[in-house]
């Protein structure tokens, strides 16, 4: 079983630039990850598009995304960020089976080799993420109640640090035993999350957390102790895929999005300085 998952693609409303900057053309980026994926063979089981999905929580961004996702041959699943709106992002994916309607955006898919437990981290209003304990007890009355199978969780805030100062402000906020939880579940294969708009790798409750790259252009900090960053770095879109081995074997690596003719010469790795 092959899993996609795109993060952090921060789409507005047809007009708009992400940080009023046009050079960062998120829609663009998107557009280029979407045609790649829809190119690799074999082609993906399913996709998770773990948060950060709009820029602003409005109607207008989320028709944006719908109509840039709209070429997809698979089954995309999706799950809030900080930028994202519970109620809005409900609304504009109303006319799919798995998405709750109503409480939090959490809910579990189990048509393949390899069970998909989606978990709502958003916070409204905040940067950071958090697991709530009835957010936890859903979960865990999930793992409990369910027949064991190779399971994975897919969040947008990751639940460890990075190492910088800015990021570590925003990581997820735990509430209750989220990580023994994790540990005590065999068939659990890991966590994939977004967020950090950078590929990076951590053990949590013995099981690997991936923090995918992002579609979205990245944030590059002068200092790790910097509270904000200083600049956007056009590095190439980019999206994971994790593979299933069987068993407990899970695969996971960033990809760079690359046109029909494997050249994207919009997106060039500079930076482009918020100041200027």
């Amino acid at each position: 079983m092959i899993i996609a998952q795109i993060t952090d693609t921060h789409i507005l409303p047809k007009g708009k630039e992400w940080l009023d900057q046009p050079e960062t053309d998120t829609a663009g980026r998107l557009r280029h990850v979407v045609e790649h994926i829809n190119r690799l063979m074999p082609r993906p089981d399913v996709l998770l598009l773990t948060g950060d999905t709009v820029e602003i929580g409005c109607k207008d961004a989320y028709q944006h995304l719908k109509e840039i996702l709209k070429p997809l041959s698979m089954p995309v699943y999706v799950i809030p960020g900080n930028h994202d709106d519970r109620e809005e992002m409900r609304a504009a994916f109303s006319d799919t089976s798995y998405i709750p309607q109503e409480g939090f955006l959490q809910y579990v898919i189990d048509d393949f080799p390899v069970r998909l437990i989606a978990l709502d981290t958003n916070v409204p209003n905040e940067d950071y993420g958090r697991l709530c304990k009835e957010r936890l007890h859903w979960l865990e009355e999930k793992l409990v109640n369910l027949p064991p199978k190779p399971t994975l969780l897919f969040m947008h805030h990751y639940p460890m640090k990075v190492g910088q100062k800015c990021f570590d402000k925003m990581v997820f906020h735990m509430e209750g035993e989220f990580e023994k939880l994790i540990e005590s579940f065999p068939h659990i294969l890991g966590i994939v999350a977004g967020h950090y708009h950078k590929m990076c790798t951590s053990l949590f409750g013995g099981k690997i957390c991936f923090v995918a790259p992002s579609a979205a252009p990245t944030h590059y900090f002068a200092k790790d102790e910097d509270n904000y960053f200083s600049a956007i770095d056009l590095v190439y879109p980019s999206f994971a895929l994790h593979r299933w081995m069987g068993k407990a074997r899970m695969v996971s690596e960033g990809v760079q999005a690359v046109t029909s003719n494997n050249r994207l010469d919009r997106f060039k790795k500079t930076s482009t300085d918020l100041a200027s």
